[in-house]
């Protein structure tokens, strides 16, 4: 009996020797397949001392959803993420939002070295917390990154220097091409002074300008037009012989370059008879009317005078008078070709 005893003891130990890791395992909380080895990145997998890279771990899709994302704890940077290895940021979260919808959730941290070397970073965690308090542990593989140092002039062991800027040799397309907007350029200068110009001097644009009409011919059509028109019955006296007035002034600056339009009546008739001794034309016969004239219109357009429809008429008359008689031989025979 003993021994039985002895033998029943020893398998119960043994039993009980193999069972007890599977059940130990079963404890623990069972994690979710592919949770754990996933792949984090590097902007670039080698930098020069001192040089700054981004490392990147992309979360699965959808891994996120109804979770609360959680980083690593970490203390205020720079720290040391592993030997060799500085982060100059905290672990931060980004996201890419597309139609209102979360595509992708990236952590990522800013490191740099200041050791040449090849250096593997650790694993690097990220908590996804359930609803219920539960927490899954996401584990990325820390990639590998080469720290290289700067090229040295093994002749003299110095840095090397800057290299100078390239220059490269101007081809024929580059000369003809600035050749051909500078030709351009003067153009559309060219032009633009030849705009203002032809519009301050009432011009068209292109284009050869209407000719003027000589000053008798252009001052004979208003005066016809008075005439056809009737105006003298249409307007009042004020009016009427200002229009009368001006036409007359414009023509003495014409034909003799009076600056008729600044002066008065009795300045007017001064500076025709200053033209007298030059001009045959302007006979004392001319100038009386012309006078007459002048005088009626003064009076209706100062005294308040209300002249009769003859008088309107003959002033008319008196204005067409002076204008045809005061014509010279080469206005005429421009006027017959």
């Amino acid at each position: 009996m003993g021994k039985r005893k002895l033998l029943l003891i020893f398998l119960g130990c043994t039993i009980s020797f193999i069972l007890w890791p599977a059940a130990v395992i079963a404890q623990q909380p069972v994690q979710k397949e592919g949770a754990v080895g996933l792949e984090s990145v590097l902007e670039k997998d080698s930098i020069l001392i001192g040089d700054q890279v981004w490392w990147q771990m992309s979360l699965p899709k959808d891994s996120w959803k109804d979770k609360k994302i959680e980083t690593a704890t970490f203390p205020d940077p720079p720290f040391d993420v592993t030997e060799g290895i500085e982060a100059l940021s905290r672990l931060k979260l980004d996201s890419v939002i597309r139609r209102r919808r979360v595509e992708n959730i990236t952590a990522k941290i800013l490191i740099t070295s200041f050791d040449s070397g090849s250096y593997q970073l650790p694993h690097m965690p990220v908590y996804l917390t359930k609803k219920d308090g539960t927490t899954d542990t996401l584990w990325f593989k820390g990639p590998d990154l080469y720290v290289n140092t700067i090229p040295i002039d093994t002749t003299s062991y110095e840095p090397y220097g800057i290299k100078p800027q390239m220059r490269y040799p101007v081809t024929w397309t580059e000369l003809l091409t600035m050749a051909a907007g500078l030709l351009v350029l003067t153009g559309v200068v060219l032009l633009l002074i030849q705009i203002v110009k032809r519009r301050r001097d009432n011009l068209p644009i292109f284009g050869l300008g209407k000719p003027k009409d000589p000053p008798h011919v252009a001052a004979l059509k208003v005066l016809k037009a008075i005439k056809e028109q009737e105006l003298w019955k249409k307007q009042k006296a004020k009016p009427y012989y200002t229009l009368l007035t001006d036409t007359l002034r414009l023509y003495l600056k014409g034909r003799w370059g009076i600056q008729a339009m600044e002066q008065t009546s009795a300045e007017m008739l001064a500076s025709l008879r200053s033209e007298q001794s030059k001009d045959a034309l302007l006979t004392e016969e001319v100038l009386g009317k012309l006078s007459s004239m002048l005088t009626t219109g003064d009076l209706a357009k100062f005294a308040k005078y209300t002249p009769s429809h003859d008088e309107n008429e003959e002033a008319l008359l008196k204005a067409i008078h002076f204008v045809v008689h005061t014509v010279v031989k080469e206005e005429e025979e421009t006027k017959e070709e």
